[in-house]
C-alpha cells in the first residue's frame, strides 16, 4: 500500500495523532491525503481522485470517517466510498468499544479494530465476534520541538501542570436519574462501587451489578446496556480528576490546569488553581516543556497507556499518574513517572512535596523516562508499526 488517507477537521487531538503519524509515513515514501471533516463536498470529490484500487488504506481514529458521515456514507444502497474501491479501513479505538456500539455496525467488510488498552482488546473480541482485531497498539506522545534544547527541571517556572477538561461529576449524574429510581439505584450503587475501588474497570464494575440483577445475559445484549453506562465512565473520572486538583489545592500547592469548567470546581482554595482554558495540544506541550511536573488521572484505562504522560515525558516534565498495568511495565516507578494510588489521594500533597524539594532526583527521573519514551512510545513508532502490520 503506498496511498494512506487519514482524517482532520474532527477531534483536534485525534487530527494531532494522525498529522504526527503522518509525517513518518511521508518520510517513508507514502502518499498520504487528509480528508477534512469540515468540508465534506470538496474532501469526497479529491479523496475519489485521490484512490487507487488495491494501493491504498485508510487509517482513522474513533470512528471519523466510519460513522456514516453525509458524503462518505450513501444510505440508499447502505455503502461507504471505502467500500465502493474496497479499501481497508484501520480505526484507533481512543475510547472503549462501549462508547461505540452504535458505530459498531453496518461497517465495511475490510474494517480492522485497533484497541488502546488490553483490557479494549479482549472486551472487544468477546463482544463484537463479527469483526476483526487487528490488535493492542497504545497511544503515544510528542517532542513539541526537537530543535529545541530542553529546561531543566530547575530552570521551569511551572511547579505543577494538571492538563484536561473538566465536567462537574453532578451534570454526569442526571442520566443515572432518566428512566425511573429503580434504575437509578442500580446505576448509583456500580458507581459507588467505581469511586470505593478505583482499581476496577467500568465493564467490571457493570457486568458484576447486572448479573447480580438480572442473572445470564446474552453478548449481545450485555454489549448494549454496558453502551447505556457511558456516563459512568465520564462520572467517575471527573470524580477524581476534580478530587487530585481540589487535594493539591487545598493542601496549599499552585496547580496549573489547562481545560474547560475548572472554574466550576468546588474546592475552598480556588486562588491556588491557575486556570489556562483549553485550545489545542500545541497550548498543552508549550506548557509541559516549562513545568516540573505533570499530574496525570488516567481515563478508565486500567491496562494501557495515556498520551498525557508520555507527551510530559517527551517535553521533559515529570507524570505523576494513577497505575496502569501496561503504563507500569513499560515505565516502572522512577521512570519518567511516579505513581500515587486512587484510594489514597490524601497522600498526593506530601509526594509531590517531597519530590519537588529534590529537583536533582527529579532532574534523574525525567532523564530516565526521555530516553526510555523516545525509544518506544513516540507516534513514529505507532505509524511504524502500522507499517510492519497492514501497509508494505
Amino acid at each position: 500500500m503506498n496511498k494512506i488517507i487519514m482524517f482532520t477537521g474532527g477531534v483536534e487531538t485525534l487530527s494531532y495523532f494522525s498529522k504526527r503519524m503522518a509525517d513518518y509515513f511521508v518520510q517513508n515514501g507514502k502518499t498520504v491525503f487528509f480528508y477534512d471533516l469540515k468540508m465534506p463536498v470538496i474532501s469526497s470529490k479529491k479523496v475519489r481522485k485521490f484512490i487507487r484500487q488495491n494501493d491504498t488504506i485508510l487509517i482513522t481514529f474513533n470512528f471519523q470517517g466510519l460513522s456514516k458521515e453525509d458524503y462518505i456514507y450513501n444510505p440508499a444502497v447502505n455503502t461507504y466510498i471505502w467500500q465502493d474501491y474496497n479499501i481497508p479501513c484501520i480505526n484507533i479505538a481512543a475510547d472503549h468499544p462501549y462508547y461505540y456500539d452504535k458505530q459498531l455496525a453496518d461497517l465495511p467488510e475490510n474494517y480492522i479494530h485497533i484497541s488502546i488498552d488490553r483490557l479494549h482488546e479482549k472486551y472487544f473480541k468477546e463482544y463484537y465476534p463479527e469483526f476483526k482485531s487487528g490488535g493492542f497498539l497504545p497511544l503515544a506522545g510528542s517532542r513539541l520541538n526537537n530543535e529545541k534544547k530542553l529546561k531543566k527541571i530547575c530552570e521551569r517556572d511551572i511547579d505543577i501542570l494538571f492538563p484536561g477538561n473538566f465536567t462537574p461529576p453532578e451534570f454526569c449524574e442526571k442520566y443515572a436519574h432518566m428512566i425511573n429510581e429503580e434504575y437509578a439505584a442500580f446505576y448509583l450503587g456500580i458507581i459507588d462501587d467505581l469511586l470505593k475501588n478505583p482499581y476496577k474497570t467500568v465493564e467490571e464494575a457493570g457486568t458484576e451489578h447486572t448479573y447480580n440483577e438480572l442473572g445470564a445475559v446474552a453478548y449481545d445484549d450485555m454489549r448494549k446496556v454496558l453502551n447505556k453506562m457511558i456516563f459512568i465512565d465520564l462520572y467517575v473520572r471527573n470524580y477524581f480528576r476534580g478530587l487530585v486538583v481540589k487535594t493539591l489545592a487545598e493542601a496549599g500547592l499552585k496547580v496549573h490546569v489547562i481545560g474547560k469548567d475548572w472554574e466550576k470546581l468546588d474546592c475552598d482554595k480556588k486562588e491556588n488553581i491557575i486556570i489556562t482554558k483549553f485550545s489545542d495540544s500545541v497550548t498543552c506541550m508549550n506548557a509541559m516543556e516549562n513545568s516540573k511536573i505533570v499530574v496525570n488521572v488516567m481515563p478508565w484505562f486500567k491496562d494501557g497507556a495515556h498520551d498525557r504522560v508520555f507527551n510530559a515525558v517527551l517535553n521533559g516534565a515529570v507524570s505523576v499518574s494513577d497505575v496502569s498495568l501496561y503504563q507500569k511495565e513499560e515505565m516502572p516507578e522512577g521512570c519518567g513517572v511516579s505513581y500515587y494510588d486512587l484510594r489514597h489521594i490524601d497522600e498526593l500533597p506530601e509526594k509531590i512535596k517531597r519530590l519537588l524539594s529534590d529537583t536533582d532526583n527529579l532532574q534523574k527521573i525525567a532523564d530516565e523516562g526521555y530516553k526510555a519514551v523516545l525509544k518506544k512510545h513516540t507516534w513514529d513508532k505507532r505509524a511504524e508499526w502500522l507499517m510492519d502490520s497492514f501497509i508494505n
